[in-house]
């Protein structure tokens, strides 16, 4: 098997066999853009000059339509190679404005190529006329797996424009990260069964319990969707322990205490998974009760002024508040620790200049994410880390005059602009939540709403749609 199947060979085909306009699936953002690359260095394969005339009016009719960021979209390092060969880059390491043109544009017909992540394929409608699958395999917070069937389905799915296709085709491109039989294999299984997003956390918590007592929230709970589930599973489990204890007495020896322990693993686990939602919201309702915002049965009053934080931050948010580490900051060092709470640990974020916050305060923000560590032990959520980094990022934007200053800091650096919009739509994100408290701690409210309007100035106040 080849080791890799490259753009090179894969586009020239693709034109050659009236295969365009297509999507070719990438498992990194970093392929995307290098296959980008590559492609506007090739001598072959460019548009001419009626056709990048055509690309650029369609790219002001979608700026002016959208009303995108003009010098974002002017100054972007791939605008060049969009122009001149019709492909382009699509992938959460970009800014917002730059993939709602490319969408735009891919819809119009006017793109040759997309070249995107497979976490594209089930956000974003953009049909093309055929699809690549260039790898078998996906990686999560648990390493590399196999595509699941819906994945692929989302995937192929994209094949074939309405009114425009007779048929669309899926292609599998050869290599040692993308086996066809297991593609093959894929494709015949089911789709993955309905799940429930349901979670008793502690944001959800706190604000049924505004309204509700703990049993009336306990029924709730045992009549979610996602108890419904686990019951299902667990009878299901039950039955194979059932059938396979009928099978026990007619092993012998170590094959027969192989098989007892096999029955007793499955029984526990389908008792497991029948009462994992009460489970769930007792550790919830354990960890409340410890770090003192429910008192008995109901919101202390810490408690009623922290469910007006409906955030995943809110009990390091609320305690943070609750210890006065917000209180009359400066509007860069609020941010700042807002800020170094809502990155993500994996992501790099700037460290080219000398961190305006005092050592002390990322110290004492991180006791406190380490007493709401050990106070509520949450299964779902990823970690959380206090990353001084990521306030040295969000400050300097703060402190830039423009997103292109901005963004010529990130590219030196190495760090891609989706991460870096992310983080400040995050930071944003937690001080609106923050103006919430306007009853309770009215000057830190209204700090949080002026440091939140300070944030969100172009790219990253909101294009019309």
């Amino acid at each position: 098997m080849i080791r890799e199947f490259p753009i090179s060979k894969m586009f020239p085909l693709l034109e050659k066999d009236n295969l365009l306009p297509s999507i070719v699936f990438r498992s990194a953002r970093r392929q995307c853009d290098q296959d980008l690359d590559f492609l506007a260095r090739m001598k072959k394969g460019k548009l001419n000059t009626a056709g990048q005339e055509k690309i650029l009016a369609a790219l002001e009719r979608a700026v002016k339509k959208h009303s995108l960021p003009d010098d974002v979209i002017r100054n972007h390092p791939q605008l060049s190679a969009l122009l001149s060969t019709g492909v382009g880059a699509h992938h959460a390491g970009q800014l917002l404005p730059w993939r709602l043109l490319l969408e735009e544009l891919m819809s119009q017909g006017e793109l040759r190529l997309m070249l995107a992540t497979g976490t594209v394929a089930a956000g974003v409608d953009f049909p093309a006329r055929s699809v690549v699958i260039t790898s078998h395999s996906r990686r999560d917070q648990e390493g590399f797996r196999a595509i699941t069937a819906s994945e692929l389905q989302q995937m192929s799915g994209r094949a074939g424009r309405r009114g425009k296709d007779h048929v669309g085709f899926c292609l599998v491109a050869p290599s040692v990260f993308c086996d066809a039989r297991v593609i093959q294999h894929v494709s015949h299984l089911p789709p993955e069964p309905l799940r429930s997003a349901y979670f008793a956390a502690p944001s959800t918590v706190l604000n049924l319990l505004k309204y509700r007592n703990v049993d009336d929230l306990k029924y709730t709970v045992e009549r979610s969707l996602a108890a419904f589930i686990d019951e299902k599973h667990s009878v299901r489990l039950m039955e194979m322990a059932d059938d396979e204890e009928e099978k026990v007495s007619s092993y012998q020896g170590d094959h027969k205490k192989k098989a007892e322990r096999r029955v007793r693993r499955k029984r526990a686990e389908a008792e497991s998974l029948k009462n994992r939602q009460s489970w769930l919201l007792d550790q919830t309702l354990r960890g409340l009760t410890d770090l003192g915002f429910v008192e008995g049965s109901t919101l202390s009053q810490k408690g009623i002024w922290a469910a007006e934080l409906c955030t995943s931050l809110v009990l390091e948010l609320a305690e943070a508040i609750n210890l006065s580490l917000f209180t009359e900051r400066p509007k860069e060092i609020l941010i700042g620790l807002i800020a170094s709470l809502a990155g993500d640990p994996h992501r790099n974020y700037l460290s080219i200049r000398k961190n305006p916050i005092p050592k002390g305060d990322f110290q004492k923000l991180s006791q406190i994410v380490e007493r709401v560590r050990l106070s509520y032990q949450n299964p779902f959520a990823q970690e959380i880390k206090v990353q001084p980094d990521a306030a040295v990022t969000v400050i300097t934007w703060l402190e830039s005059e423009s997103w292109l200053e901005f963004s010529s800091l990130l590219r030196l650096a190495g760090i891609a602009e989706g991460d870096v919009s992310r983080l400040v739509t995050q930071t944003a994100d937690h001080l609106h939540q923050m103006t919430k408290l306007k009853e309770y701690f009215p000057a830190l409210a209204e700090q949080a709403f002026e440091c939140r309007l300070s944030l969100l100035k172009p790219p990253f106040t909101e294009p019309e749609v």
